[in-house]
């Protein structure tokens, strides 16, 4: 049977590279309803919300060597930059569904 109803978290690996490395950040990303996700996107792209705070409401746990809280993502965002954009844009790509051969 087809489940429509999404875990409340699922598990997510995103490869970052720079700073003349890759490394593999490991998280497990909050379920958003599309609603929710929109609202946050929304209000992301009004200025309403800083960065280190989306990430905060997408993201339940990670494996870093700072916690998640907003010190530790204020931390992450200013020693690695562009790394709010590949967690919001990981999000995007994780929570969205696709037909998958057939």
């Amino acid at each position: 049977m087809f489940k429509v109803k999404a875990p409340e978290v699922f598990d997510a690996t995103l490869t970052i590279v720079g700073q003349g490395r890759e490394q593999k950040l490991k998280l497990k990303y909050r379920h958003l309803l599309k609603d929710a996700y929109k609202a946050l996107v929304d209000k992301l792209a009004g200025g309403e919300l800083a960065p280190a705070q989306v990430i905060l409401d997408m993201v339940a746990e990670w494996d870093a060597d700072v916690d998640l809280d907003t010190e530790g993502v204020e931390l992450a965002l200013q020693n690695q930059i562009g790394l709010d954009t590949a967690i919001i844009h990981g999000y995007a790509q994780a929570i969205q569904v696709a037909r998958k051969g057939n």
